[in-house]
């Protein structure tokens, strides 16, 4: 079903009428106008045979999207999305109801594992937002990272939705949809996955400064007696909340620790160096600076114990959310508009998965058909055969 167009913002109808191949141009009102009279053109043609009929919706415990609300899977061809449906089949497969059953999440165990053993990796989360009108509506996400950055697969995704009021402060919109129970209950999964599988190539867990999620994560370290990896501010933030603050000799001194590269043997005092010319009277940003850096001797030894990286010079330059926020970015473009109620059954986080087999278009194969081997029931031996009998 179609979205009443009197829903759609500035952002909605731009990337709906450029998918319909419509021009752009104008005042809101001729933008909803034409995109009134293209979807009643395209109703027209469909029924009379003219175009392709619509695609079916894909579902997951009676909650549907429509593929063909994306422009890039409207103009494949039948090959190309039965290619692409599969990819879609692969993450549908991960979805379950939340524990409280207000919704749906994503949860894939098996990206945290089917790693080259011989490199390191870094759990990267962040919560951004799909829309902030009429409601808003959020994603909580966990991707597993390379640390060079070559490499980003979604592991964890749920989706989130409240309703927006008049009184409703600035402060409060940018607050964590997600609650502290649910993201420790998420984050405990993955770690219990990491614990089981023996895996140290994990080597840190970067994450934005944001109250609900880092209290998470401290429960999350006590619970667990220190199994967790450091925890690292995400970098792109710091700088922000740097430059926001009008802090230029701490904003200097986080540049360069983003790009010096890290000696065993010398590590400690290139640290203690930086920490030394963040000379600055701005006691917010040298305290950030400070909880930046805290973490950061444990993550260096812990990368120097991998095949990757021993006996080499490390820089921290990819310890970030830079590649998460491109693709957050990208998922506010490109995600379709959807009623609120959808939205808090579950729809969100469908439409998401659509959209991540498409940025994973580019790439030769899934994970799951690298790892694929055919598995054979082995032969009964003869002796057995009369007991079957």
């Amino acid at each position: 079903m179609e979205l009443p167009v009197s829903e759609f913002n500035i952002r909605d109808l731009v990337r709906d009428l450029y998918g319909r191949a419509v021009s752009t141009k104008g005042s809101k009102q001729e933008l909803l106008e034409r995109l009134v009279a293209a979807r009643h053109e395209k109703a027209e043609a469909q029924a009379q045979g003219y175009v392709r009929p619509g695609r079916p919706p894909i579902s997951k415990f009676g909650i549907c999207v429509q593929p063909d609300d994306f422009a890039n899977i409207e103009c494949m061809t039948d090959d190309e999305y039965t290619a692409y449906s599969k990819k879609v089949q692969w993450r549908l497969r991960r979805v379950h109801k939340t524990y409280d059953n207000m919704g749906l999440e994503y949860y894939h165990p098996g990206v945290l594992h089917r790693i080259d053993r011989s490199k390191t990796y870094t759990l990267n989360l962040n919560e951004f937002w799909v829309r902030k009108e009429p409601y808003v509506h959020k994603m909580f996400v966990v991707f597993v990272t390379r640390t060079n950055a070559e490499e980003q697969r979604l592991c964890y995704a749920r989706s989130l939705a409240m309703l927006r009021d008049k009184n409703l402060t600035v402060d409060r919109l940018r607050m964590p949809l997600i609650r502290n129970d649910e993201m420790g209950k998420a984050l405990s999964n993955i770690m219990l996955e990491i614990e089981d599988n023996g895996l140290e190539n994990y080597v840190a867990i970067v994450a934005p400064k944001q109250q609900l999620l880092l209290q998470a994560l401290q429960e999350l370290r006590r619970v667990t007696r220190k199994k967790l990896p450091p925890i690292v501010l995400d970098s792109c933030q710091v700088h922000n909340i740097l430059e926001n603050n009008f802090c230029a000799k701490s904003a200097r001194c986080l540049y360069q620790l983003q790009h010096e590269r890290f000696t065993e043997n010398s590590y400690k005092q290139q640290l203690e160096r930086t920490q030394e010319n963040n000379y600055t009277q701005n006691v917010t940003a040298a305290a950030l600076l400070k909880e930046y850096m805290k973490p950061l001797p444990d993550v260096l030894l812990a990368m120097w114990k991998v095949e990757e990286h021993k006996g080499q010079a490390i820089c921290l330059a990819r310890l970030s959310n830079e590649r998460l926020n491109v693709y957050c970015a990208q998922a506010q473009n490109d995600l379709p508009p959807i009623t609120f109620e959808e939205c808090t059954a579950g729809a969100g986080l469908l439409q998401l998965l659509l959209f991540d087999a498409l940025w994973c278009l580019c790439d030769a194969n899934e994970i799951e058909e690298n790892n694929t081997t055919a598995i054979l029931e082995p032969p009964l031996p003869d002796e057995w055969l009369p007991l079957l009998n």
